[in-house]
């Protein structure tokens, strides 16, 4: 018997499959040829499972989707790196910069269906990321590390990144042994281990892997499994036209300053809590260089985390900051390590660079805190700025709650003139991005989903929005209501502002179709054909569950 679930019928409009060619030719035929960015955080991409992926089936879907209503061609994710709870939330830019987390494997491709089942039963729909189901999957990658599943493949794995690895293993071992994570309470030994003579260190390597072998390769596995995920997402998403962005953190974790003890200042922070590398050293050289590396090979561009660290270092030691000028003497040097993995020919515009632009590379900015002078497409052409310098979005994941203020509301009215109302402003400050050459959209933005990603007052919220898996559901109820991101709606705008509408008319007619398809209400006669629809379904049900009484009945005599 087929039960048919009156709630899921929708008459939203959206586009037929007729209109589907035309509206994606009038859309890249009137934005910019330049960049269109999804930011993201992999975690939060719409999943059966708690914790988002890159590669699923269901966040394939929702990109082909984004690329569709969009006109995206980018992806940018927040950093995939180990990272931990802290304060009762698990913060993205407190992870590790040279490895990769357990989420970010697509566990569905390692393990059974009957398993898979198990994860996706222990994790019913939430409306907010549960990063504690990855202790779920945790047992299910472990089951598999034991049965030896893989093993060549992993065992060539091993053999090629355990210089990169191998100190990462040791330190999460020795957090046990210790009873700490912090590196600097440990025994003498242990905390000194990479500044020991080689000797000495691989005499205590050796006794550390006999007490600990075990947990040090189901540690590799895990690194095996993240990086083939990650490389058949990235796979999958170039296949569609999509390139994918690393978020290179500017920071390094725990284990990476105790095993580089020498590539840092002591006892300094560039702020937020993270060790400053020593840049003036080989050993800090070498380290940013395998880092940048490290992103090189895995993503098709960089985001480069706080860039203006690199160039004003800022030192801050016992309360006092001094600053230190580099230039773009650092910028060349991750160029560099970017050509040596990608070639002499790559686009040195996937390397992004945040807050701050320079000579080849493009600058990542939001107009968070926009002004006359700042914070749009406008203001920064006024500066004198080069279209190709610069991307540009209404918001990101740090971005405070969007506030109307007369700052913002009098920059806006100069570009676009009055602004009626709070709806109003929001899609101004949508459109505003889309008149640049290289622009972004924030997934929270883009759907119309509330509040505030970075969330310090509560826990449960912080860094864990959702894609829901009725995300278009939620789409076009928001564009019905006059929200969410209708990018026909920034054309038009954009369009008038630049006299567009009257030097291409053929095609900002077309523009203004599209964007009313995607507006239009629910007809009235929807409500009568949902109620028939309704009662039919109930007749349906009713008429089974007779029929199902009946032949049971019968049987039982």
């Amino acid at each position: 018997m087929k039960i048919c679930a009156q709630n899921n019928i929708t008459f939203q409009r959206r586009l037929k499959p007729s209109e589907e060619a035309g509206y994606s030719h009038v859309l890249n035929s009137a934005k910019s040829k330049g960049k269109s960015v999804l930011i993201i955080p992999a975690t939060s991409l719409p999943n059966k499972t708690g914790v988002g992926n890159i590669g699923t089936k269901e966040s394939l879907e929702f990109f082909d989707f984004a690329k569709k209503y969009w006109g995206i061609n980018e992806v940018q994710i927040l950093p995939m790196g180990q990272y931990h709870k802290h304060n009762e939330y698990y913060p993205f830019y407190s992870g590790t910069s040279m490895d990769l987390g357990s989420h970010v494997i697509n566990i569905k491709d390692y393990i059974s269906q009957e398993d898979y089942n198990k994860i996706v039963k222990s994790s019913p729909h939430q409306t907010h990321v549960n990063f504690d189901c990855l202790k779920t999957e945790e047992k299910a990658l472990r089951k598999i590390f034991e049965e030896g599943k893989f093993k060549s493949e992993f065992e060539k794995f091993k053999f090629e990144n355990s210089e990169r690895l191998e100190p990462k293993a040791l330190y999460r071992v020795l957090h046990e042994i210790n009873g700490t994570h912090e590196y600097k309470n440990w025994n003498d030994i242990d905390k000194n281990l990479y500044e020991l003579p080689p000797d000495k260190r691989a005499k205590r390597i050796e006794e550390i892997k006999k007490l600990k072998g075990k947990e040090i390769d189901f540690y590799y596995f895990k690194q095996f499994l993240a990086e083939d995920s990650l490389k058949r997402a990235k796979e999958e998403l170039n296949k569609r036209g999509l390139k994918l962005n690393g978020d290179m953190i500017c920071g390094f974790s725990y284990d990476e300053v105790w095993a580089n003890q020498k590539a840092f200042h002591k006892d300094t922070t560039i702020g937020w809590e993270l060790p400053a590398l020593n840049f003036d050293t080989p050993e800090g050289e070498k380290l940013l260089r395998e880092k940048v590396k490290f992103y090189a090979q895995k993503y098709d561009g960089i985001r480069v985390d706080a860039a203006e660290t690199y160039i004003n270092q800022p030192q801050i030691k016992d309360g006092i900051i001094n600053k230190k000028y580099y230039g773009e003497k650092i910028l060349d040097i991750i160029e560099e390590e970017v050509k040596k993995v990608k070639g002499a020919d790559f686009d040195y515009k996937s390397i992004m660079l945040e807050n701050t632009h320079s000579k080849n590379h493009i600058g990542i900015y939001t107009s968070d805190y926009l002004s006359s002078s700042w914070g749009s497409s406008k203001s920064f052409l006024k500066l004198g700025w080069n279209p190709d310098s610069f991307i540009i979005g209404a918001k990101n994941h740090d971005s405070p709650v969007s506030l109307i203020t007369r700052e913002q509301k009098k920059a806006l009215s100069e570009i676009y003139g009055e602004i009626k109302n709070e709806k109003e402003f929001m899609k101004l400050k949508l459109a505003e991005p889309m008149s640049a050459k290289h622009n972004m959209i924030y997934f929270m933005d883009a759907l119309n989903i509330e509040g505030q990603f970075q969330n310090n007052i509560n826990a449960n919220e912080n860094y864990a929005k959702l894609v829901p898996l009725d995300y278009q559901e939620k789409y076009f109820s928001a564009l019905e209501n006059g929200k969410g991101f209708n990018p026909m709606d920034a054309l038009e705008r954009n369009f008038k502002v630049q006299g567009l509408d009257k030097k291409e008319p053929k095609l900002f007619k077309q523009i203004i179709k599209y964007r009313k398809i995607l507006e239009q209400k629910e007809k009235q006669t929807h409500s009568a054909l949902k109620w028939c629809i309704g009662i039919i379904c109930s007749g349906l049900m009713l008429y089974g569950l007779v029929k199902y009484y009946k032949n049971h009945t019968s049987d039982s005599i």
